[in-house]
């Protein structure tokens, strides 16, 4: 009988860890059994994790689970953090990735490491990034135990467009750095193929049979979208609902001497305006709207879950929406699913990636889908207004062109917008098929035995 492959996998953000960085480790590691692959999972403990992270923690999703996948907890404590402004930047002057958590978490890591692999026995090593720190740790574990080597990007790493590095030397050595990981791999995965296409251009000479790309996905039946009845009277209210973070800050004042001293050393491969990635253009084309049929303002309320951001309501008041809008805080994640599935529309979005195209498709995007409801998609060019685009669920508005924006805005909350599912390819996302293409990912690196010493 042949012996069921067995894969080990570094994640380092794990529940009880809560928000969207931890679930891909955790489907994948409750649909690859379904696929004849016996995932092992190695992360922090709980108090390492609340201390890097600050939030809140959550066992449930843990629930989900097969009692046969064992989970391997090495803590990783936190370190003090310089308190003084000279120290942080010089902090962040000689850090080139996030705080150094693999750093931290190494010497825990190595101590134990002869003992997991005793216990796990595994076929492959699996690293899921960011912490992009942990990279160069994962490289060090397979090629002491001599096993092919699974990287698995969440986001793009040097390529990440809301990141400036304090020089150009900083994105070089950050350059050798990923470049160094990629070799060291036996397979390559990223989320989207816009990702692949740009870590592709930067690291030429890695072999593109190395890269593959797995996207994200949903964990839910595919519900028809549902779509209410018309307005029938004034009473009638329409809700626009958003959920998550949107990754934003914008510019801030700092001491003159140090900010022309960083302007000049400051590099950025890409060039992204992340005012997109806010709903400062949803807002502007309701206004629009507002000003065309002034009867739907008392019909509209647009709700936002995450943190209730000064940015936020200052686009708010910006546009003349402090009545219409309402912020609801954090809710835990069986109440988000509950408020979105309650709204009559979600809105997303996306930052905009100047001469080119968005690398992400949100993970929330996902989730909206699975919760039946119509998208109001303010994506500018990218992956995430070409998903969208595709599903056939979403009203396509052109963050760039108010009017046109306020049109679309007009067909979706006059109910005359109609979705139209493309359930085909809606299903391939579903997260049982990720793990599928993620098993077949896995088995080349096996089937191959390309060790990570190569």
């Amino acid at each position: 009988m042949t012996p069921v492959p067995r894969v080990l996998m570094l994640a380092f953000e794990f529940p009880p860890l809560t928000g969207i960085g931890v679930v891909r480790s955790l489907k994948l590691a409750k649909y690859l059994p379904e696929f004849g692959i016996t995932p092992v999972v190695v992360t922090a403990d709980a108090p390492s994790l609340a201390a890097w992270f600050g939030r809140p923690s959550d066992e449930t999703p843990l629930d989900e689970l097969s009692a046969e996948v064992a989970i391997h907890r090495v803590p990783c404590p936190a370190p003090s953090l310089p308190i003084s402004l000279p120290a942080r930047r010089l902090r962040k002057a000689f850090s080139l990735d996030d705080e150094d958590i693999g750093d931290h978490w190494e010497p825990r890591l190595s101590a134990v490491w002869e003992d997991v692999i005793a216990a796990a026995k595994p076929d492959a090593l699996y690293v899921s990034l960011p912490p992009f720190s942990i990279a160069t740790v994962a490289v060090a574990l397979a090629r002491r135990s001599r096993l092919p080597l699974i990287v698995d990007f969440r986001d793009a790493w040097s390529q990440w467009g809301n990141r400036r590095y304090l020089s150009p030397l900083h994105y070089q050595l950050l350059l050798r750095r990923e470049r160094r990981v990629l070799a060291a791999a036996a397979a390559i995965v990223m989320t989207t193929r816009q990702i692949a296409v740009e870590l592709q251009s930067v690291h030429p000479n890695v072999d593109p049979e190395k890269f593959h790309v797995v996207s994200n996905g949903y964990d839910a039946e595919l519900p028809e979208v549902a779509q209410p009845s018309r307005v029938s009277d004034l009473t009638d209210r329409f809700v626009v609902g958003y959920v998550g973070s949107f990754y934003y800050q914008p510019p801030r004042a700092t001491h003159a001497a140090w900010r022309l001293l960083t302007r000049w050393l400051e590099y950025a491969p890409r060039r992204e305006d992340w005012r997109y990635r806010t709903p400062y253009f949803f807002f502007r084309a309701l206004r629009v709207l507002f000003e065309r049929r002034p009867e739907l303002r008392s019909r509209v309320r647009v709700r936002f879950v995450g943190d209730d951001e000064d940015w936020l309501r200052a686009q708010v008041a910006e546009f003349g929406l402090g009545d219409v809008v309402e912020h609801l805080g954090r809710l835990s994640h069986a109440k988000t699913l509950a408020f979105q599935s309650s709204c009559d529309a979600l809105l997303a979005t996306s930052a905009k990636t100047i001469g080119g195209r968005d690398q992400f498709i949100a993970g929330k995007t996902f989730e909206y889908i699975a919760a039946g409801r119509p998208i109001i998609s303010f994506a500018a060019e990218g992956e995430q207004r070409d998903f969208l685009a595709q599903s056939g669920v979403a009203a396509i508005c052109n963050p760039d062109d108010a009017e046109s924006a306020a049109t679309a805005l007009e067909g979706v909350i006059s109910r005359q917008f109609l979705p139209c599912q493309d359930r085909a390819f809606l299903h391939s996302f579903h997260r049982r098929e990720i793990a599928r293409q993620m098993a077949r990912v896995m088995a080349t690196t096996w089937t191959s035995n390309t060790p990570a010493s190569r």
